[in-house]
């Protein structure tokens, strides 16, 4: 097969070392406008083929170009730019796959995921699949709330935990795109009450939540994350309640909405440094920890746990608490990356090979928690990531 990777950063370039070393991949082209990052990427291939291309994913032509005659495309640019980049696969017929998708400032718009899942009819009619939010989380998050929902006839609630622990310097910050982590942190919080989606104030809910080890009691709260907008409509049975919780340092998130009100995160705010002129924005993001950075000996952990709770087939009320733990070590020592960054990779490449072979429940444009488990749990494992599952005490 042929794929694409479409940005190649420090998430693309772990998504084409995914892909370049599974004997089913026979070539890949990696793309990026700054084209000595995707250039440096050529010399990665091991069973496939790299070839380096130098283009923006704004122009349509050029991607179109570039699309044409690839099976499946990766978007590893900015969620941003996901609604662009799958007009032009729909235009080329190859297959879709992101990681994450736009946050809107407001709940209720259809932007971001929703927008995109809102394509499914037409991408059905043409025959062509896309799988949306295929990361870390959102993404394996969903298939562990399937997974665990399919033991349920009627479910009360599903909730979201998640927690990274590290160095000093990078305890509370994100290990993922600092600028997802920014738009996702002005969007308020959302939690699905069983009839609509509710926003909630900033860094609110906050309680202790014990997750395994070695991560432990870690103080989490709720945080904007698509699969409270997903789950309630794509599980196919009626959900009570979703939310996520995360662990990111609540001040951090006061100081992002504090400096959006004073009008300092607007791309065109400058500040000036020395001799030169820099977005405030910029400055800021400069002081977040970059991911990319953090590989060799960075201790701690990732940690995802979907709790599931509801009623049985047989009437008994009862809880399914599904677990991720991955040390940033072990990430290291297989991609050169961050837990964050080896299971997002992961879920993107296994979700390429899913439409490569054409093991979906349809074509269209699905939301990773309607991939059939027995399918998409074998194939993430052959990515080296499997999560347990458990009764809990409800």
């Amino acid at each position: 097969m042929k794929a694409a990777v479409l940005g190649t950063g420090g998430l693309g370039r772990i998504i084409t070392l995914e892909l370049a070393a599974d004997r089913r991949v026979d070539e890949i082209v990696i793309v990026d406008r700054r084209g000595d990052r995707s250039r440096a990427l050529q010399s990665l291939g091991k069973t496939a083929s790299l070839t380096a291309l130098e283009a923006d994913v704004t122009d349509a032509n050029a991607l179109h170009r570039i699309l044409s005659g690839v099976d499946v495309a990766v978007n590893a640019t900015l969620p941003e730019h996901n609604l662009r980049v799958m007009d032009a696969c729909f235009a080329a017929g190859c297959g879709y796959v992101d990681s994450a998708g736009y946050s809107p400032p407001v709940a209720r718009e259809r932007r971001g995921v929703l927008e995109q899942l809102g394509l499914d009819s037409s991408w059905r009619d043409r025959g062509i699949s896309a799988i949306v939010s295929m990361g870390s989380d959102p993404g394996i998050s969903n298939v562990m709330a399937r997974v665990s929902a399919d033991r349920f006839s009627k479910i009360d609630r599903i909730l979201i935990r998640k927690a990274a622990t590290g160095e000093k310097a990078t305890d509370g910050f994100p290990l993922y795109s600092r600028e997802v982590f920014i738009s996702a942190a002005l969007s308020n919080p959302i939690v699905w009450d069983g009839n609509d989606i509710r926003e909630k104030e900033p860094a609110s809910g906050e309680e202790e939540y014990a997750f395994p080890p070695p991560i432990g009691k870690r103080r989490v709260h709720w945080f904007w994350h698509e699969e409270v907008l997903t789950l309630p409509t794509r599980l196919g049975k009626p959900v009570g309640w979703v939310d996520y919780k995360h662990d990111i340092n609540p001040e951090l998130e006061r100081a992002i909405h504090a400096f959006e009100a004073l009008g300092l995160l607007r791309p065109d705010h400058k500040v000036k440094v020395g001799v030169t002129q820099i977005p405030f924005r910029d400055a800021f993001m400069a002081a977040i920890p970059e991911p990319s950075t953090l590989i060799g000996p960075l201790p701690g952990a990732l940690g995802i746990v979907v709790e599931v709770h509801g009623t049985k087939g047989d009437g008994t009320d009862a809880a399914v608490r599904a677990s991720l733990t991955m040390e940033h070590r072990e990430a290291n020592r297989r991609r050169g990356t961050t837990a964050e960054r080896f299971l997002t990779a992961a879920a993107s490449a296994a979700a390429v090979m899913m439409i490569h072979t054409k093991r979906l429940p349809r074509t269209g444009v699905l939301a990773p928690e309607e991939l059939p488990p027995d399918l998409v749990v074998p194939e993430l494992a052959a990515h080296e990531v499997s999560f347990s599952v458990a009764d809990s005490p409800r």
